[in-house]
């Protein structure tokens, strides 16, 4: 059972963030005016975090039951670090740009891409991880 529950979270945290970051977002930006496109990814965050905590969290549970427990301390990092994204680094990062500091704003931008790249990676290595 564990390791059904940790494989179809796991596939759907990778399919959802790959499509998410992949199709959904470069899309919006390309066929929406921007003063649309904007507040409907501002939007769209809050789903999509917690779709990444639900699923993670998921995993991590499958992954104890299924007695990998580093794998699921690697889940819950994601879990983790998604919470923080959302309950504190974005509504910083919407008070930064709402004030019209393009600069912070820019660069806390990049470190929330980094951070969900290296998150993906760790879904990716999990997912393998029970593929093999």
């Amino acid at each position: 059972m564990g390791s059904f529950i940790a494989v179809m979270a796991l596939a759907a945290l990778f399919g959802g963030m790959l499509f998410f970051g992949g199709v959904m977002t470069p899309l919006v930006f390309s066929k929406l005016p921007p003063d649309v496109a904007g507040p409907f990814i501002r939007a769209a965050f809050p789903r999509y975090y917690l779709f990444i905590i639900v699923t993670s969290a998921l995993a991590a549970i499958g992954l104890l039951i299924r007695g990998n427990p580093w794998y699921a301390l690697l889940a819950v990092i994601v879990t983790g670090v998604t919470l923080w994204l959302w309950l504190e680094w974005m509504p910083h990062l919407n008070a930064v740009r709402d004030a019209g500091n393009q600069v912070d704003f820019q660069r806390g931008h990049r470190l929330s891409v980094w951070v969900n790249a290296v998150q993906f990676v760790i879904v990716f290595v999990l997912l393998a991880g029970l593929a093999v």
